[in-house]
């Protein structure tokens, strides 16, 4: 993700896609100073590289040194200083890798990333709500008892507290063939358990690849969902493997929270190994409550 460094203080501020730079407490970068204005530059991810513009300011924004025009925008190499107001109010980007989504609490400022393209508010021990990419490239907000679009700049309250949602706006170029990452409609899943189902080992497989993963208590969250899914093989593929949630707790010996934790934890260990559109490994249907696995290319097997 981009990142900024604040000369003197040393301080690190982690950029969204855009980024605005003033003295207004609304500003993603606020820097108290007479000599800033309100709204005084923005900062931008192109799907290249960051840009940063001069919103007209009074006493002016510099890169390396050279005062930009009003209006004005400059590309933002690794490396590059700028500065707004006077040249001692300084940042460097010391990170130009391209935004990342997040999310900014409105009252206090703290700032959580996602991992692996997931994202949950307000903790990882507490993942009420999730935010990803969905199969067609779109971001959604996920609840259990909701499931909307997600809109950058957007409020999201959970638990009381209103976050400020930062998705990234623009995307790279296209994948080639060649080197296309690993989806979920794309991989396999290999589950061995023991016959006392006290052990479930987890293998993915990409073109003829198998991955191991390493053994987690979550896994067996995976195992139930995938026999229900076999199940049901000969029924229609949407209604194919659903499951109530309640149920399926009962089955878990968890309570909500619990499977919760389990259901982000899945999901953000194979996210960490770049496959693309894992959250929908594990499907819900808010208005039901019901939950399953959100694919057929799986096989379980007595190790």
């Amino acid at each position: 993700m981009g990142v900024l460094e604040a000369r003197g203080t040393k301080q690190l501020h982690t950029l969204a896609a855009r980024c605005l730079v003033g003295r207004h407490a609304a500003c993603d970068l606020r820097v108290e100073s007479p000599l800033v204005s309100a709204e005084h530059a923005s900062l931008r991810w192109t799907g290249d590289g960051w840009t940063l513009k001069d919103l007209g300011s009074r006493n002016g924004t510099f890169v390396d040194g050279e005062r930009l025009g009003a209006g004005k925008m400059a590309e933002l190499a690794e490396g590059a200083t700028f500065a707004v107001g006077e040249r001692g109010l300084a940042f460097t980007l010391v990170d130009a890798a391209p935004p990342i989504v997040g999310a900014r609490h409105l009252a206090t400022g703290h700032t959580r990333r996602a991992e692996g393209g997931l994202l949950v508010l307000p903790g990882d021990d507490d993942p009420r709500v999730s935010i990803f990419q969905d199969a067609e490239g779109e971001w959604v907000v996920e609840s259990e008892d909701a499931k909307r679009p997600a809109i950058d700049r957007d409020v999201v309250t959970v638990a009381g507290d209103a976050w400020v949602l930062e998705l990234p706006s623009v995307v790279g170029g296209t994948w080639q063939a060649e080197a296309a990452p690993p989806t979920l409609e794309t991989i396999d899943l290999r589950l061995g358990v023991s016959r006392d189902e006290e052990h479930v080992e987890v293998v993915i497989v990409h073109q003829g690849s198998p991955t191991p993963l390493p053994s987690r208590r979550y896994h067996y969250l995976l195992l139930i969902l995938a026999r229900e899914r076999l199940s049901e093989r000969f029924a229609s593929v949407a209604e194919r493997g659903w499951i109530d949630r309640e149920a399926l707790c009962k089955k878990l010996g968890v309570d909500t929270n619990r499977l919760n934790v389990d259901v982000f934890r899945l999901r953000k260990q194979l996210a960490d190994l770049g496959i693309q559109g894992i959250s929908g490994l594990v499907a819900r249907r808010p208005d039901t409550g019901q939950l399953r696995l959100g694919t057929d290319r799986v096989e379980v097997n007595l190790l």
